[in-house]
């Protein structure tokens, strides 16, 4: 299992001669006679010459990357089946959404602005109440923490937050989804939701349904001694039950909700845990409406044990909130002396598996490259000037 670590960039540069500014690759070129121990009369990189490779980053001054940090909304299900186990640790199933949440915010949550929501609602009497939204929406905590291996102040406070939450209720998904439509369409730069649940939507008082369509008989449960099946729809309100429609799946409100977040420009990822198999279908809907569809059966997110989960976590979140294609704010002085490095690790140019540059002057990370950056096996990427460029 990889830990997705975030990515913080940093172009730095010193100054240069301004007519090598053109947009084009660096030149190869055999490297001049050194002197022992010493270094070409520009101080930097000979190429060729791997004795000129330096141990670490080179470079001076600071050009920041353009960056516009995405919105994500984490929506996770606590309802009482999320106490059950998940298999993999023999933890509960919310207990083991809030490890990956902690693992994937740890790394990533420097590089996005985020907010949690749990829903059923912590103050309701029904326990199909919208959903609420724990802490404030904005960044996470600086990516130092997770050099130093520590956990955050802000990141402590969520996961506090949610230890203190608790399981139970139902799973009212659609009102939650109506209810951070709101938030989510007032903020600024591209916004996603992760909704995590572990079985259908319900909750809907306003519904009625048949046996095919009701969570109890779908999942063979009993009522009051009755089996749930052909014979005996459970979803029927009954004197002793007038409630029992609540537990219909509530299927057309939930697509609703995640229409209208795709309407405002708001993708939904989809991750279904272990119980909500039988759901696939509905499933699957919410994310092809939601834009996030995978090419691969089934298109949503299906994670059948912990390791799946904190998978499907990363990879959305590194999906997201990492490119190969990186703009500069500013280009460097001279194309022909820029390094690129993973965590102090050089990275040959390479159009083909490591770095070049795109034709409107930016750094494009390709192939093998790419895969370990888009993978989160890269916490830093240092774009730097002041030595040449070593090529592969």
């Amino acid at each position: 299992m990889r830990l997705w670590r975030g990515l913080v960039l940093v172009l730095a540069a010193v100054a240069l001669p301004l007519a090598c500014a053109g947009k084009r690759a660096p030149y190869l070129v055999d490297p001049p006679p050194r002197d022992s121990g010493s270094g070409g009369e520009d101080g930097g990189l000979m190429l060729g010459d791997a004795s000129a490779v330096p141990s670490g980053p080179c470079g001076s001054q600071t050009i920041p990357a353009v960056e516009n940090p995405p919105n994500i909304s984490f929506i996770i299900d606590h309802s009482a089946s999320m106490v059950d186990q998940l298999p993999g640790n023999g933890l509960s199933k919310f207990e083991n959404a809030r490890i990956a949440l902690s693992h994937v915010l740890k790394a990533v949550g420097h590089r996005i602005n985020y907010g949690v929501t749990i829903f059923p609602g912590l103050a309701g009497v029904t326990g199909c109440e919208a959903g609420d939204q724990l802490g404030s929406f904005g960044p996470g905590d600086p990516p130092s923490y997770t050099r130093e291996n520590k956990t955050g102040p802000r990141l402590a406070d969520l996961l506090q937050r949610l230890t203190m939450a608790g399981v139970d209720g139902g799973t009212p998904a659609a009102p939650t989804l109506v209810h951070a439509l709101t938030t989510l369409s007032a903020l600024a730069g591209p916004t996603y939701v992760v909704l995590i649940t572990d079985g259908a939507p319900n909750c809907n008082e306003d519904i009625s349904c048949k046996a095919g369509a009701c969570i109890p008989n779908i999942e063979g449960f009993s009522s009051s001694g009755v089996n749930c099946d052909d014979s005996f729809n459970c979803c029927a309100p009954t004197k002793q039950n007038p409630q029992a429609n609540l537990s219909c799946v509530d299927a057309q409100a939930s697509l609703d909700a995640v229409q209208a977040l795709a309407d405002a420009g708001i993708r939904t990822y989809v991750v279904g845990m272990p119980g909500s198999e039988p759901y696939e279908a509905l499933l699957t809907s919410m994310a092809e409406i939601g834009g996030t569809a995978r090419q691969s059966q089934p298109e949503y997110y299906s994670v059948a044990d912990t390791d799946a989960l904190q998978q499907a976590l990363i990879g959305i979140a590194a999906s997201v909130s990492i490119s190969c294609e990186i703009q500069l704010d500013y280009e460097p002085p001279d194309p022909d002396f820029v390094n690129v490095y993973f965590d102090g690790v050089l990275v040959e140019y390479d159009p083909e598996a490591g770095w070049e540059w795109t034709s409107d002057g930016h750094v494009a990370i390709r192939g093998t490259a790419c895969d370990q950056l888009s993978a989160g096996d890269v916490l830093e990427v240092q774009i730097l000037a002041g030595c040449k460029t070593v090529v592969r």
